[in-house]
């Protein structure tokens, strides 16, 4: 499940701007976000591995990620984009506001959905 964190994570916190971002996904990391199995990523269920991401990524469960928390998924700049108020901590709000930025971004057509 570490792959598909990685995976899921730096395509979409690295500012997803279009669907094509989640076709890179591999097919194994989408089936196991897709809880449903209909072949597409509802925003709950985008939501809800969001979250297990952040939880796992959060190693001394405080409720941010530091650099090193972050640094195997999301290289300096990724984090210090995220990273909004600059205090060097990603927050649970800074983390949040950004997917949900990017599943706006890759959802073109407005659906509620990534395919």
């Amino acid at each position: 499940m570490k792959q598909a964190i990685f995976v899921f994570t730096a395509a979409f916190l690295a500012s997803a701007t279009n669907a094509e971002t989640v076709a890179e996904l591999h097919e194994k990391e989408l089936n196991a976000i897709d809880a449903n199995n209909d072949g597409f990523l509802s925003k709950d269920e985008f939501d809800a591995f969001s979250d297990y991401a952040f939880q796992a990524m959060d190693e001394d469960k405080n409720g941010t990620l530091g650099q090193a928390e972050a640094k195997p998924f999301l290289d300096i700049k990724q984090f210090q984009n995220v990273d909004r108020n600059k205090d060097s901590f990603i927050s649970r709000s800074e983390y949040d506001a950004q997917m949900n930025e990017d599943f706006g971004a890759a959802d073109q057509n407005g659906n509620g959905q990534l395919d």
